[in-house]
Formats: structure tokens, sequence, C-alpha cells
């Protein structure tokens, strides 16, 4: 295990952070180790995926759209639409 100092200027917040993982039964450690983790899954997952633009999809909100096709990533879609050509 590595140790890392880090930094919480603002003293309500670090106080805060101690009474959750304390009622939580869990290290402050652990909470922020894992909620960086789940950051950076989230990062790479945005990164991978070719989702539909916000504009796009509240434009389809007024579409009756097959609801197998709204679940589709864009990528598969647009491979799909291409793969005949």
């Amino acid at each position: 295990m590595e140790k890392l100092t880090l930094s919480i200027h603002d003293k309500n917040l670090k106080q805060e952070i101690k009474e959750y993982a304390k009622r939580k039964g869990l290290s402050v450690s652990y909470l922020v180790e894992n909620y960086l983790k789940n950051l950076i899954k989230s990062a790479e997952k945005e990164e991978d995926s070719m989702e539909l633009p916000v504009d796009l999809e509240n434009f389809l909100d007024g579409i009756d759209v097959d609801p197998s096709l709204r679940n589709k990533p864009y990528e598969d879609l647009r491979n799909e639409m291409y793969a005949s050509r």
C-alpha cells in the first residue's frame, strides 16, 4: 500500500467526510480510493462510447422509436447502417 497525502482546506467538509465515513463504518481512505476508481472507470467508459448528443436525444423524446434502438450505442447503430455499403 502506498501512502498519499490529501489536502482538504474546507474544515467543514473535512469534518463531514470523517463523520460520514464513521457512520458507514468505512475509512476516509477507502471512500476516496473507491470514488477515484469509479471516476476513472466512468471517464474511460465515456471515452469508449459514442452516445447521442443531448440535443439529439431530447429531439427523439417526442418521436416513437423502437426501444431496442434507443438502448443501442450510437457506434453500433452507425456500423449497422453502413455495413451494407
